[in-house]
């Protein structure tokens, strides 16, 4: 039995049971809510409030779960977090009434998303590639996305709830075999870049707030994630309330979508460092464009689908991979964790302004009008990256 768990510790299985079955969570507990609240007789309005409310909760509480992390240590924390993912989702599902539904759901989001920060440095701590690692996340959010249809149709609007905690269940027995060595290299991260080679002062946040390409960059990732978070929000509404899609067809082709991004992911080390970051920002917006545009214009079938299977999730991963990459070509080495909580801060406004003005809209004049105010959102922010003065940054080799 000893010689088993020597052998599991830390093993490449231990980590693909974390990333794959924590993304089946997150995919079961996020990616069929509209459809869900819709069909328990909530407008899109108050989808929108849901979603708004879990946004500003995740965002508010990322800085003190990092600082109990800090304190008790990243191990202690993340189990106590998926223990509570799984009281949680079992407070969603036997929920009376709307509030109580917005409490449990946001603290699943809040939880969640506080552990999303420590799994995904895990894929570049390992042992192993970034790749091989994070591709199992994809997978088992196409997975969670697939599953959360069959069970919704097959058992009931609650089952995927239940599956919630199951798949937490699971990822903690993966959490709990890995050893990533995230500390160590924190460590010593910090000690290289706060002493630099001439024992230079650490760069103080008012170098950050003053750094007019930073604060440029910050207005248009919360104008590229105003749309795609809309978008994220209330495409498997869209699916089924105005194309007529059966819940399960949906979440498949959902599920598919998200599986597109893999390329991405596999490949990264061949383009990311190569590619210029303006290219890279001006390819994420145009994605984000056409994935508005079909639903905007009221496109034909097929074009929908089409068009949902290669930009829903391909945007997303290429911005966020184009984020690092930004960050580092533009922050100061001793700034650039901070840089980054900057620039998820500002996604989640972004965010919840969006799904509230989307969800009022949604309810006074139906899904085109409002894929055309995401329309006029992208298209403002692809104008922007245009006249953005970025360096290339592909003298920094990080995907190499």
């Amino acid at each position: 039995m000893e010689r088993l768990l020597a052998k599991y510790t830390n093993s490449y299985l231990s980590y693909v049971i974390l990333f794959f079955f924590y993304n089946i969570s997150f995919a079961l507990f996020s990616s069929m809510i509209s459809v869900y609240l819709i069909g328990k007789g909530y407008a899109a309005s108050q989808v929108s409030m849901l979603v708004s409310i879990a946004s500003l909760a995740a965002m508010l509480t990322q800085p003190i779960i990092g600082g109990l992390t800090e304190k008790f240590g990243m191990r202690a924390v993340n189990m106590v977090m998926f223990g509570l993912t799984c009281a949680a989702a079992g407070l969603f599902v036997i929920s009376p009434g709307f509030w109580i539904t917005v409490g449990a759901y946001s603290l699943m989001n809040l939880l969640l998303n506080g552990l999303n920060p420590t799994v995904e440095r895990m894929a570049t701590s390992s042992p192993y590639s970034y790749g091989s690692v994070r591709t199992w996340g994809t997978i088992g959010f196409a997975t969670g996305t697939q599953l959360t249809g069959i069970v919704y149709s097959g058992i009931g609007p609650e089952a995927p709830y239940i599956c919630v905690i199951i798949a937490a269940l699971l990822a903690i027995l993966g959490f709990w075999g890995t050893n990533p060595r995230i500390a160590e290299t924190e460590s010593a991260n910090i000690e290289d870049t706060a002493e630099g080679e001439d024992g230079a002062e650490g760069a103080s946040m008012k170098d950050l707030l003053t750094n007019k390409l930073f604060l440029f960059y910050l207005l248009l990732q919360v104008l590229f994630t105003a749309v795609t978070g809309a978008a994220y929000s209330f495409t498997p509404a869209a699916l089924t309330d105005y194309l007529g899609m059966e819940a399960s067809t949906a979440s498949t082709v959902l599920a598919v979508a998200a599986l597109c991004e893999i390329p991405l992911l596999l490949f990264s080390s061949k383009f990311m460092d190569k590619v210029p970051n303006k290219i890279l920002l001006l390819i994420a917006f145009g994605g984000a464009l056409l994935q508005v545009l079909p639903f905007a214009l009221g496109l034909p079938f097929p074009i929908v689908i089409a068009i949902t299977f290669l930009t829903k999730h391909p945007p997303a991963i290429l911005n966020i991979m184009t984020n690092m990459k930004v960050v580092n070509t533009i922050v100061d080495p001793r700034q650039q964790i901070t840089g980054l909580a900057l620039v998820k801060t500002c996604q989640s406004f972004g965010m919840i302004v969006s799904n509230n003005i989307g969800g009022r809209i949604v309810d006074a004049a139906g899904y085109p009008p409002m894929y055309l105010f995401l329309l006029g959102i992208i298209a403002v922010g692809l104008l922007g990256v245009v006249f953005f003065k970025v360096p290339s940054g592909n003298d920094k080799k990080l995907f190499s």
